[in-house]
């Protein structure tokens, strides 16, 4: 048996540039022969020489190898069995059949069966060539492999904090898993998710970019202390993952979760000097845990949402008893997260018609979720999840765009006038970016700021009076105009009609739902539309379902009417103009 190496060290590049040769051949000479000969004509090599098929194998797993150079029949050994040696070990490397005796036919034979190329003994000219190509589809290789890798990076870690993401860390706390089935390992454990209180408002106040950054360092506190034997992951966005083994009980929780939040109770650096910001925790303990990881993690996750229900800065413990309800609702706050992004949302329109035409002069724009389970849910189902979350912002910002797009191909299509009122959820008035969404719809659409009605209800308005004045003038500014949305169930005070720069109210349907068999509420609807067009503001009824409401309202001088006597719901396609009122 024989096992040496040769190297010639090449002044002109790296030593690891120079290809490296794995020679399968019971000659030392022979080997020494390809060195100098390829030298000879400019090629210095790296190469190892073997002549049995242990020590081929424990040369491939010990290495890497540019090309196997392998002698057609030696004493103990062949090149089919060294082809063996080399597709059992797994190793992509070409395979090359070198030999003083083998025909054409063989040669053919042997690459037949996985071999690269053969070349006769002697021909170092097509030797070389043969190394020159498969050198360069090495390189090739290499590419694929680095591409490989690239995309495993991606795939497991997060793209900006470089920390585990979601699919890795499951994996790896299903590893745990498996391994304490087994009876190794320690029995016990507990996982935590970490998601920072409100943290859309961060985004908002201080930009994105500043959140990124709040985000990263964040990361780097929490890494600082998870112990060297937990794992530390960021799920998504502001939300973090912490899987920690040897956490026995209730109180060693509690006590790792306060220490987790120490990476947050410092300040924060921010465009605007420090910034303090309050995390809640969700926990579980693995003797109470489910049997996939995937489940411990929603286990987590609802307690952290129990958190969040609760006001946020907060810590909980997974409990059984944790409601269907309540895991049904965080199940579809996870889903509401990616709706946008799967473009799951839909826009129905009903119409808006004149009181004393009936026929159709706008509509409004309702948001619809078209969930992949659940099918078409109402606004009721989610906006309230969209509101405490946050995610309501981006949600109102793409109905704006679509409604004003709508409306755009509207006018274009010949529907003269058209008007199309939009609502906007009082976290959405609240935030510094509505201007700009609305700014952004009008420009991309080409509908005319005249035509767009901003539906805000009254509770918005007086949460903030002076925020509500200020936001209200500067959308005034764009040409849009602003409707007061449910009037009449809200505030008594009617002060603000005055003040702030209202243009239409709209009569909630509760109110005209009774408005043909309740004499009280038939006075408050006629008292409010005469005050309406006193201060000179239009007003557009609501539910209206009968020709009793119709004709009371037309008598009342009512401006326009909405509700299911003129249609529901629907989408563009099945939306009608024209005459709505049905036979009376």
């Amino acid at each position: 048996m024989t096992d040496s190496m040769g190297l010639l060290p090449d002044t002109r590049a790296p030593e690891r540039q120079a290809p490296r040769l794995l020679i399968v051949d019971d000659c030392e000479d022979d080997a020494l022969l390809v060195e100098a000969e390829l030298a000879r004509r400019g090629m210095r090599v790296s190469w190892r020489r073997v002549d049995e098929p242990v020590d081929m194998a424990a040369a491939l797993a010990a290495d890497e190898w540019d090309l196997v150079l392998c002698d057609q029949a030696m004493p103990a050994f062949d090149c089919r069995r060294a082809l063996q040696v080399l597709q059992r070990s797994g190793k992509d490397v070409p395979f090359v059949v070198h030999s003083g005796s083998m025909s054409a036919g063989e040669g053919v034979g042997v690459m037949y069966e996985g071999a690269r190329d053969f070349v006769p003994k002697g021909d170092f000219a097509r030797l070389l060539a043969v190394i020159e190509r498969e050198r360069q589809a090495l390189s090739d290789r290499s590419a694929v492999r680095h591409a490989v890798r690239r995309i495993r990076e991606l795939s497991l870690f997060d793209h900006g904090s470089m920390l585990p993401n979601k699919v890795n860390f499951l994996a790896r706390v299903a590893d745990w898993m498996a391994c304490r089935r087994r009876g190794a390992g320690r029995a016990a454990a507990a996982m935590f998710v970490i998601d920072v209180d409100q943290f859309m408002r961060v985004n908002l106040g201080y930009g994105y970019g500043a959140g990124s950054e709040i985000l990263l360092e964040l990361g780097r506190r929490l890494a600082a202390i998870v112990p060297a034997q937990g794992v530390l992951a960021r799920l998504e966005g502001d939300l973090f993952g912490v899987f920690v083994p040897g956490v026995a009980d209730e109180g060693q929780a509690e006590f790792t979760a306060r220490w987790l939040l120490r990476a947050v109770d410092r300040p924060f650096a921010s465009p605007r000097g420090a910034l303090r910001l309050t995390a809640s925790v969700g926990i579980v303990l693995f003797d109470d845990a489910a049997d996939q990881a995937a489940d411990v993690l929603t286990q987590a996750e609802l307690a952290l949402a129990e958190c969040k229900r609760a006001g946020g800065n907060q810590l909980r413990i997974h409990a059984a008893g944790m409601s269907r309800s309540s895991l049904e609702a965080f199940a579809l706050e996870l889903d509401l997260r990616a709706a946008l992004e799967r473009e799951e949302f839909r826009l129905h329109y009903q119409p808006i018609v004149g009181a004393s035409s009936c026929h159709a002069r706008g509509a409004e724009a309702l948001l619809r979720w078209q969930h992949p389970v659940h099918g078409l849910l109402e606004p009721d189902r989610f906006v309230p999840i969209a509101d405490r979350t946050g995610l309501i912002v981006d949600i109102g910002g793409w109905v704006l765009a679509q409604a004003c797009l709508q409306g755009a191909r509207w006018r274009k299509e010949g529907v003269e006038g058209f008007e199309m009122s939009v609502n906007v959820s009082a976290v959405q008035f609240a935030r510094p970016g509505l201007l700009a969404q609305v700014e952004c719809a009008l420009a991309q659409s080409g509908f005319p700021p005249s035509a767009l009605i901003l539906e805000i209800t009254e509770s918005s308005l007086m949460s903030d009076t002076g925020h509500a004045e200020q936001c209200l003038r500067a959308l005034k500014t764009l040409g849009v105009r602003i409707a007061i949305d449910d009037f009449g169930t809200g505030y008594s005070s009617l002060a603000y009609l005055r003040r702030l720069p209202i243009d239409v109210i709209k009569i909630d349907r509760e109110l005209i739902g009774e408005v043909d068999r309740d004499n009280d509420a038939e006075a408050i609807v006629r008292a409010a539309l005469a005050m309406a067009h006193s201060l000179r503001l239009k007003v557009v009824a609501e539910g209206v379902e009968t020709a009793a409401q119709e004709i009371l309202l037309q008598a009342s001088c009512c401006d326009s009417l909405q509700g299911f006597r003129y249609g529901r719901p629907a989408v563009p396609a099945a939306f009608r103009f024209g005459s709505l009122t049905p036979d009376r």
